[in-house]
This record gives C-alpha cells, sequence and structure tokens, in this order.
C-alpha cells in the first residue's frame, strides 16, 4: 500500500471537497446515462466546503444526475504532470 493512503484520514460523512483535495486525491464524477466523465477539483472555492456526503451533479451532456467516485485515488500531483509531459 502506499505511504500516501496509509496516513490518509478516515472518510467521515461531513468530510469536504476541500479536506479530499489536501489530499491530493482525484474526485470523478460519472454519469450513469451516458458515461460522460469529469474530474472535480475539490479547491474550487464553491465545492471547498461542501460535504461530499450526499452531493449530486448534473451531466453537462444529458442533465442526468450522477454521483462522485472516490475509488480511483490518484494524485493532482501525478495527473498535472502527466499533462505538462503531454503538452511538452
Amino acid at each position: 500500500m502506499a505511504a500516501h493512503v496509509k496516513n490518509m484520514a478516515l472518510g467521515t460523512p461531513r468530510m469536504t471537497f476541500g479536506e479530499l483535495a489536501r489530499e491530493q486525491l482525484e474526485i470523478e464524477v460519472i454519469c450513469p446515462n451516458c458515461n460522460h466523465r469529469r474530474l472535480i477539483d475539490g479547491n474550487a472555492p464553491q465545492l471547498r466546503d461542501r460535504p461530499i456526503a450526499g452531493a449530486r451533479f448534473r451531466c453537462e451532456k444529458c442533465g442526468s444526475v450522477g454521483l462522485p467516485e472516490l475509488g480511483k485515488q490518484r494524485l493532482w500531483a501525478q495527473r498535472l504532470a502527466k499533462h505538462a509531459r503531454k503538452l511538452g
């Protein structure tokens, strides 16, 4: 198991998107209707203090309701580095 996973706090019903962002975890919303995927930035001002429990998002393509998934647990820093390599 990776070191950052061992040091993470256990999730609680009041855990916020900002707390997950501080752990550098990626949050993804998948539409159950059209399978459109969107990465969520937990540091965004409108989401930072919002609890994850019960959070719902509208799909940009079909308008269906999607729920956030936390199972991938990829680090934002790694994702940003991969994106920078593609640009460079």
